[in-house]
């Protein structure tokens, strides 16, 4: 290792190989911002050190990490507990070394001296010039901003040309070409297919171009050893532009002509005076535990950003009927409705919610009607009684209230942050020799519901596959829930990983099924009440330093009495894992049920349910599992790059077909989660399943893919959590 290099916007890498020419250097090192976290990056020194690669962009390391350059020929990252992170698999590649070359590549080669692995083939958000974006690989912008994660936009390449996706609308364009070739290439000049080119200027320096926040491709080039790159091309501009972008004016933005305005300037204002482009917020911010003092005003002029999305996602209904399901939703912050062209009462509604990106576009033709919803001020006289806070002590079960101060001080400010969602942040943090995760709920209002959900039901339980609430702060404004710290982080890390170098195997994701059910049954079965967690999602199964799984965030669970069959509740939860019957509102613990068969067979899969860089008869992962059962084809979807799960098929397949069981479109056909934990675990066998059905048929339009109108769309449920 050699001495840390600082680089001019006060980041610095501590590097391991680098590569001088005349006109730039470049290193591959553990690259840091803060002096704190570290992500194994390529970095090309210059002003603003450019990160063109990154290992492990999701899950930065810190002091004691490890990097392992084994003797089988793997490189290996794990984390000062062990945990491996990331991994090239190139064991018993015959291989002989690695290098960096002159454009940045990271190249493993064996003893022919040809390459066993390369940075080249997994790229990150950048590409080098000499690079190819390939069949299986995505261009995707990373991000730090915790309501947009990163890998939701992103380049890739189809049969049938070049894909641009923008997941949290729905949205995508393609840049069509006959392309006869698995791969896009960036040469000296060109961009693309040979049939379908972006032409670049010719560089006199090394080139990169970059997928940035704002959703542009932008090309630069070097000027030099230490100097700044200069950005000289957006790359995408003469197929889209400005308002073709999604957030080109943020959230609640209206784009015109290149121009970025707020709906009303009486109830918004711009988040930033100086960039309009960073969208705006309402003057009165709506707030769930005052609805009664809410009303929708209108705006005029203004549609969705995308007509197709609009056609996607709305639903046929009234006008009326559309502004009342607003009202009445929490989560609902605005609502675009399109008049039916034949002038009768109906039309097409849709509702925009927290966790969905809301975007106008400047429309006069007087086809949409646009409302955003409002808190209107009421002065409202209330007695405050003394020491109302200290409720929350006599909590039963609760092992610590900590002070705000404590926190503080145990996250260091809350300055290693792990993650966000659920209505809060997470940062990690350490109280004596403990480390522990600390989620904070931000806003006054916002989160006080599910902050008092978490705190009660967890407070009250304890099994080994659910997360262990260790303390919790309530201190004026301050709502926060202190949890054991899991060093793997989250499920879908593993299960929908940014590249294929390491695939869990498959007895590692059938033990990760198990321990889920085993959580899931003690909390249907083994409470004194029944709790229906109501929002399983890989996101919410975390994983120890063993790979154990623990269901975590109860923020929306549900109590119900052993007498009860049902229970009413809004919608909530997570589109892609929501149950049918969560569209007439009456639910049971079986909704979980449904939504662990859709976490089982991500996990057996590999992919999302909902997955919109797929082709578009493939979207929907659930419709196809139940194309292929019917032809007996379930192999057809095992995650392909795992050879462990081929090599247990057969027991995968069964796995499936479980999965299936619980799946049923009928929930009263589902089994008990204790039921599927005893056959995972062999000690009962599965019943037949009646029939390979498991997409219901609803006359609506609310369709996402081939055959899955069931799922509904982001203007019927709470934003993803």
């Amino acid at each position: 290792m050699q001495r840390t290099i600082d680089m001019d916007n006060g980041s610095s890498i501590l590097p391991i190989l680098d590569h001088r020419i005349m006109s730039y250097k470049t290193y591959f090192g553990f690259y840091t911002k803060d002096g704190n976290s570290f992500v194994l990056s390529i970095v090309i020194f210059g002003l603003q050190a450019p990160v063109i690669w990154s290992a492990n962009p999701d899950i930065p390391v810190y002091r004691d990490a490890i990097l392992n350059f084994t003797r089988e020929g793997d490189l290996l990252l794990s984390d000062n507990n062990g945990a491996m992170v990331w991994s090239t698999t190139t064991k018993s590649k015959s291989v002989a070394g690695m290098s960096l070359d002159v454009s940045g590549n990271l190249v493993i080669f064996n003893q022919d001296n040809s390459s066993a692995w390369q940075s080249f083939d997994h790229p990150t958000d950048t590409l080098v010039m000499g690079q190819s974006l390939c069949t299986g690989m995505n261009l995707s912008v990373m991000t730090s901003n915790t309501e947009w994660p990163s890998h939701r936009v992103y380049l890739s390449v189809q049969w049938n040309g070049l894909l641009y996706t923008f997941q949290f609308a729905f949205y995508t364009k393609l840049f069509e070409a006959n392309t006869g070739s698995s791969c896009s290439y960036f040469r000296n000049g060109s961009f693309g297919f040979p049939q379908k080119i972006f032409s670049l200027p010719f560089a006199r320096s090394l080139q990169y171009m970059r997928l940035e926040p704002d959703g542009h491709l932008r090309l630069y080039e070097m000027q030099g050893v230490g100097q700044d790159s200069l950005m000289v091309l957006d790359v995408l501009s003469t197929e889209m532009k400005f308002c073709d972008y999604p957030m080109a004016c943020g959230n609640y933005g209206v784009c015109s002509k290149g121009q970025c305005s707020c709906p009303s300037f009486s109830n918004f204002k711009f988040q930033n005076e100086r960039l309009p482009s960073d969208g705006c917020v309402p003057l009165s911010i709506p707030s769930c535990n005052q609805a009664q003092n809410q009303q929708l005003i209108q705006v005029n002029n203004v549609s969705y950003f995308s007509n197709s999305v609009f056609l996607l996602l709305a639903s046929s209904t009234s006008e009326i009927v559309c502004k009342q399901s607003c009202l009445t939703s929490c989560n609902c912050r605005a609502l675009i409705f399109q008049k039916n062209v034949y002038g009768s009462d109906g039309g097409y509604c849709l509702l925009l919610s927290d966790g969905m990106v809301i975007l106008f576009a400047d429309d006069s033709s007087n086809r949409f009607l646009a409302f955003v919803k409002v808190q209107v001020c009421v002065a409202v006289w209330k007695k405050y009684k003394k020491n109302e806070e200290p409720l929350f002590d006599v909590i039963p079960g609760i092992p610590k209230r900590f002070s705000f101060h404590e926190l503080e001080v145990a996250t260091d400010h809350f300055s290693v942050k792990l993650g966000g969602g659920g209505f809060g942040s997470v940062f990690k943090g350490k109280v004596g020799r403990q480390t522990i995760a600390v989620k904070r709920l931000e806003g006054l209002d916002q989160g006080m519901e599910e902050f008092l959900a978490e705190v009660k039901t967890i407070g009250r339980i304890h099994h080994f596959n659910l997360i262990r609430l260790v303390g919790f702060c309530a201190e004026k404004s301050h709502k926060l829930l202190v949890y054991e710290y899991l060093s793997n982080g989250s499920l879908d890390k593993w299960i929908f990983p940014k590249s294929t170098v390491f695939s869990l195997s498959w007895k590692t994701r059938r033990d990760i099924i198990l321990g889920i059910a085993r959580g899931l049954s003690y909390l249907h079965e083994e409470c004194e009440q029944k709790i229906a967690h109501l929002d399983i999602k890989p996101q919410n199964i975390l994983l120890d330093g063993k790979f154990s799984a623990k269901v975590s965030d109860f923020g929306l669970s549900k109590m119900i009495n052993r007498e009860q069959s049902k229970v009413m509740t809004r919608m909530r939860g997570t589109r892609g894992y929501l149950a049918p019957e969560w569209l007439g509102s009456k639910i049971t613990e079986k909704a979980d049920i449904y939504s662990f068969g859709i976490v089982m067979i991500e996990i057996i899969c590999g992919r999302e349910n909902l997955d919109e860089s797929q082709p578009e008869e493939s979207i929907h992962l659930i419709s196809l599992l139940q194309e292929k059962a019917r032809f007996g084809q379930l192999s057809d979807l095992v995650d392909g790059s795992s050879n462990d799960m081929r090599l247990h098929m057969q027991e995968v397949v069964e796995a499936m077909k479980l999965a299936m069981w619980c799946l049923q479109v009928d929930s009263s056909r589902r089994p008990l989660m204790s039921t599927i934990a005893k056959v995972l675990e062999g000690v009962m066998n599965m019943e037949e399943i009646p029939d390979c059905t498991l997409v219901p048929s609803f006359e609506s339009n609310n369709t996402v893919g081939s055959g899955s109108s069931y799922i509904p769309s982001e203007s019927h449920l709470s934003g993803p959590r």
